[in-house]
C-alpha cells in the first residue's frame, strides 16, 4: 500500500511537470542578397604603404531597403606588384593600437547589417584603375536583422582620381551577392501539448489502478 501510494503521487507529477515545461527551438530565415552599389572612397595615410580607406555606396536595386553602406578598411600597397591587401584589422600589417573597422549597410528604416570585408585589389597604374575581389562577412544587424550572419561575394571596379586632394580618391561600382540568415525563436507548441497529454493519461491510468486495488481490499 505504501509503495503504491508513493508511485501514484510521484509519476503523474513528473509527467505533468514535463508537459508544462515549454521548450523553444532554433529556426533560421534565409535572406538572399544581390545588389550593385555606386561607390566613392577617400584615403587617409597611416604609414608609407598603409592607408585607411572610407568607402560610401549607394544603390537603387539593393533589397530590404539597404540602399547605402559605409565601409572602412586598412589597405597595404605593394608598389612592386601592384597588389593591395584590404583588411579590417591593422595588426595584420604589424600595426598596433588601431581600432578594428566595420561596415554598415543601412537605409531609411531601422534595419541594418554589420559586416567586415577582406579583399585584394590589383591596380593598373597605366589607366588609373583597379579590380577588387573578396568576401564580405555579415556579423550582425539591427531591426529585423538582429543576429544576422552570412557571406557575400564582392566584386568591385574602381577608377582613381588624379585630383584626389579636392575630390574623392576613387569612384567605382561594387557587386555583392550571397545570402545571410537571421535566427528566430519559436515555441514548440506541439511537443508541449503532447507531453501534457501524456501526463494526464498517466495520472488517469494510475488512479484507475489504485481504485481497483482499494476495491479488492475492501471486498
Amino acid at each position: 500500500m505504501k509503495l503504491g501510494s508513493l508511485t501514484l503521487s510521484f509519476i503523474p507529477v513528473a509527467l505533468l511537470s514535463l508537459g508544462l515545461n515549454v521548450t523553444k527551438a532554433n529556426a533560421q530565415i534565409t535572406f538572399p542578397f544581390e545588389a550593385t552599389y555606386n561607390t566613392q572612397s577617400v584615403f587617409e595615410p597611416i604609414q608609407d604603404t598603409v592607408f585607411k580607406s572610407t568607402v560610401t555606396g549607394e544603390s537603387t536595386d539593393a533589397p530590404y531597403g539597404l540602399t547605402n553602406f559605409i565601409r572602412m578598411n586598412y589597405i597595404e600597397r605593394n608598389d612592386n606588384t601592384g597588389v593591395e591587401s584590404i583588411v579590417r584589422d591593422a595588426t595584420e600589417f604589424g600595426i598596433e593600437g588601431l581600432p578594428i573597422l566595420i561596415e554598415t549597410f543601412f537605409g531609411s528604416g531601422n534595419n541594418k547589417l554589420f559586416a567586415s570585408t577582406s579583399s585584394t585589389a590589383i591596380r593598373n597604374v597605366e589607366d588609373f584603375t583597379a579590380s577588387i575581389s573578396g568576401t564580405t562577412t555579415i556579423v550582425g544587424g539591427e531591426g529585423n536583422f538582429q543576429g544576422a550572419t552570412g557571406t557575400l561575394t564582392l566584386s568591385e571596379n574602381v577608377t582613381f582620381n588624379p585630383n584626389a586632394t579636392t575630390e574623392p580618391s576613387t569612384t567605382g561600382t561594387v557587386i555583392l551577392s550571397g545570402s545571410f540568415t537571421v535566427p528566430q525563436r519559436v515555441p514548440e507548441a506541439g511537443n508541449t501539448t503532447t507531453l501534457v497529454g501524456i501526463g494526464i493519461i498517466g495520472a488517469s491510468l494510475l488512479l484507475r489502478q489504485r481504485r481497483k486495488i482499494i476495491s479488492g481490499l475492501t471486498h
